[in-house]
């Protein structure tokens, strides 16, 4: 049944596709939120995903994959993965690949958004080399929150930094684990 708020994504669907049902699913993350729109949820199928990043998310859309094991992102591109807003729901994904110098979640230097509601990372692992799991640049958001949210984020990430909060930025930082970082959580004013 075609849905207008909810898009798939399938490791063998096409960004032509329509994705608003399994048989016509897209086939990548970003090709689905091209479309999106304010309280899409877009799911993602188990498979290995590589994605054209910076990612950015529009306000209110929810990404959730199918399992934590099974559904696995790879950044194309050096850079930030994901450029995330007010009330992004993000869950149940790893994100592997080469050593990555960006952040993994990120808000967008390029597009300060006010965040009313803070954006949310639930039971995700990232095991990229070199990277910082989430970083809260206060700079790059307005609002009196400025904040990103999480739950059951693993760091595995050897060298990188789990989360970086510079800026006047905000956590919420339930249940994180960081293994092997260089450093774990950083909080300073610049």
């Amino acid at each position: 049944v075609s849905q207008s708020r909810y898009f798939i994504v399938t490791t063998d669907g096409s960004d032509t596709n329509t994705g608003r049902k399994l048989g016509d699913a897209k086939a990548t993350i970003a090709g689905a939120v091209a479309i999106a729109t304010t309280g899409t949820v877009i799911k993602v199928s188990a498979g290995t995903y590589i994605e054209n990043n910076p990612i950015t998310l529009p306000d209110q859309v929810s990404i959730v994959g199918d399992s934590l094991r099974e559904v696995s992102i790879t950044p194309q591109n050096t850079g930030d993965l994901f450029y995330i807003g007010a009330g992004n729901y993000i869950s149940n994904m790893s994100f592997v690949g080469a050593a990555n110098t960006g952040a993994i979640f990120s808000f967008d230097p390029s597009n300060i958004r006010n965040i009313n509601q803070s954006p949310y990372i639930q039971n995700c692992t990232n095991f990229i080399s070199n990277s910082t799991g989430l970083k809260i640049n206060g700079n790059n958001a307005t609002g009196n929150l400025k904040s990103m949210v999480l739950d059951s984020y693993t760091q595995y990430n050897q060298g990188g930094i789990g989360v970086s909060i510079t800026n006047n930025g905000y956590a919420q930082l339930v249940s994180l684990f960081t293994i092997c970082n260089d450093i774990a959580v950083i909080v300073t004013g610049k």
